[in-house]
């Protein structure tokens, strides 16, 4: 009995244990969750992973198994190689093709993305142009971060009004003319974001700066939007790139042209 009893006080005491380091490991794994800003899904995905434990690839055959399972629980995999080794892979990395981009199918594959192949602005909008704009309130079903719509606009902005100065006339009125079709990209890309669930607030606690360059943004648009009644299949005419902008809170734009 008495024997039955030690193992029966051992099992419980392992049980508690047990218990209490999972409610550690899902409390800490929550934390993470909401410091990241996931959406729901991927919220539910690290509780449930939290009791997974970090296991270190050996080789580059374990990295390519391991690399699906990147964003939970495993470490990028590094090779040991010397300084002359690392010279000659940022050579490489140097010269290498840019990263081809396809259509996300959730927001958490277009953040790893983003945050992974994006980190220059002209991959920024090579990523942005091949998203598909009528299922962006898909994409981001829950909501959009503030923080990457300040992203998305300064990328819109740099593309659409930063050009640099040339004293070759044609030369400058060849980089406006490709610019105008850009402009008018954008804006459908920004019409696109406004149907995204809670855009409101999503606006609302964007940086200070964000509203000053959508305000560009929408000038360039405007002073390229064809007439009301002109516009082709899917573009946004004057009329609509002026209401468009005042649901971002721009009341300056006016039709044909732009205030800034």
């Amino acid at each position: 009995k008495r024997r039955n009893a030690m193992d029966a006080l051992q099992h419980s005491i392992a049980g508690a244990l047990e218990a209490e380091q999972r409610k550690t490991q899902v409390n800490d794994a929550k934390l993470r969750a909401v410091a990241q800003r996931v959406d729901y899904d991927e919220f539910c995905k690290m509780v449930a992973g939290a009791h997974l434990k970090p296991v270190k690839p050996c080789s580059a055959e374990s990295r390519d198994i391991s690399r699906p399972f990147d964003q939970f629980v495993l470490p990028k995999y590094e090779p040991a190689t010397d300084s002359v080794d690392r010279h000659s892979t940022r050579k490489v990395e140097h010269d290498a093709e840019p990263p081809a981009f396809s259509q996300p199918s959730s927001s958490h594959e277009f953040l790893r993305t983003w945050r992974r192949s994006c980190r220059a602005q002209a991959e920024r909008l090579r990523y942005l142009r091949v998203l598909d704009i009528d299922t962006l309130p898909m994409l981001f079903r829950t909501e959009m971060d503030p923080l990457l719509l300040d992203a998305f606009v300064d990328t819109l902005h740099v593309a659409v009004c930063k050009r640099e100065p040339s004293g070759d006339g044609s030369a400058e009125a060849a980089a406006i003319a490709q610019q105008a079709p850009l402009a008018l990209w954008a804006v459908r890309l920004l019409a696109g974001l406004a149907r995204v669930n809670r855009f409101d607030a999503t606006l609302n606690f964007a940086a200070g700066p964000t509203t000053d360059k959508l305000k560009r943004i929408f000038a360039a648009a405007a002073s390229h939007a064809p007439a009301e009644g002109v516009a082709g299949n899917g573009e946004l005419d004057a009329a609509a790139v002026a209401a468009l902008a005042s649901k971002f809170g721009i009341r300056d734009v006016v039709e044909g042209r732009g205030v800034v």
